[in-house]
C-alpha cells in the first residue's frame, strides 16, 4: 500500500513537471477563440470529442514544420476514435490572414485558433512551439508537455509521449508519462 503522502508527493512532481516553473490550470474554463476559417471555437471541444488536443503553433519554428507530419499523423488516427486536434497561435505576430496561409502551406486537417494577448498559452503553462495539452469533455488537463523526444529530425525510435498519452486516456488510464520538455521554440507571447 502506498502511504498517503507518498501520493501527494507523485501528484506534485507530476503537476510541476507539466509546467516548468508555472503551475497551469488543472480545470480549462470553457473558453471561446477565432479559428483562421473566422469560426468560433469552444475548447474544451465536449460536444464533439472525448479528448481536445491543443498544440501550440509558431510559424517561424523548425521543431514545428519537423513535427508537421506527426501531427497529421496523429490526427488522422485518432479523430476516428474521438479526438478533437487544434493549433493555437498564442504569439505577437498571430493575425488570421497570416495563419490561414501557414494552415494551407502545411496542409493541416484541423483548424488554427488565434489566442489573442496569449491568455490561453499562460493559462496552460505553454511556453514553446509544440507544446501539447489534452483536455478530457470537462476540461480537465489530461497530459501537458511535448509531443514526443525529437526535436528537428524525426527518428522511428523517438519516445511519442503524445500518443502514449492518448493511447492511455482512450483505455480508461492515467498516462505513465506527463513531461515538458523544452523541444520546441520559445513562444514570443504577447
Amino acid at each position: 500500500m502506498v502511504a498517503p503522502r507518498a501520493l501527494v508527493l507523485v501528484g506534485l512532481l507530476l503537476t510541476a513537471a507539466c509546467a516548468g516553473s508555472r503551475l497551469p490550470l488543472a480545470q480549462l474554463p470553457q473558453t471561446e477563440l477565432i479559428s483562421t476559417e473566422r469560426r468560433a471555437y469552444s475548447l474544451p471541444a465536449a460536444d464533439r470529442a472525448k479528448l481536445t488536443v491543443l498544440v501550440f503553433f509558431s510559424a517561424g519554428c523548425d521543431c514545428q514544420t519537423a513535427h508537421d507530419v506527426r501531427l497529421r499523423e496523429l490526427h488522422r488516427r485518432y479523430r476516428p476514435l474521438g479526438v478533437e486536434f487544434f493549433a493555437v497561435d498564442s504569439e505577437i505576430e498571430a493575425e488570421l490572414s497570416r495563419d490561414a496561409a501557414e494552415v494551407a502551406r502545411r496542409a493541416y486537417p484541423y483548424p488554427l485558433l488565434l489566442d489573442r494577448g496569449g491568455r490561453l498559452a499562460r493559462q496552460l503553462g505553454a511556453d514553446y512551439a509544440t507544446y501539447t495539452v489534452v483536455l478530457d469533455a470537462g476540461g480537465s488537463v489530461r497530459y501537458c508537455g511535448a509531443l514526443d523526444s525529437d526535436q528537428v529530425e524525426l527518428h522511428a525510435d523517438a519516445t511519442f509521449y503524445l500518443r502514449d498519452a492518448l493511447d492511455a486516456l482512450l483505455a480508461g488510464r492515467t498516462p505513465n508519462v506527463v513531461r515538458d520538455q523544452g523541444l520546441g521554440c520559445a513562444l514570443r507571447l504577447w
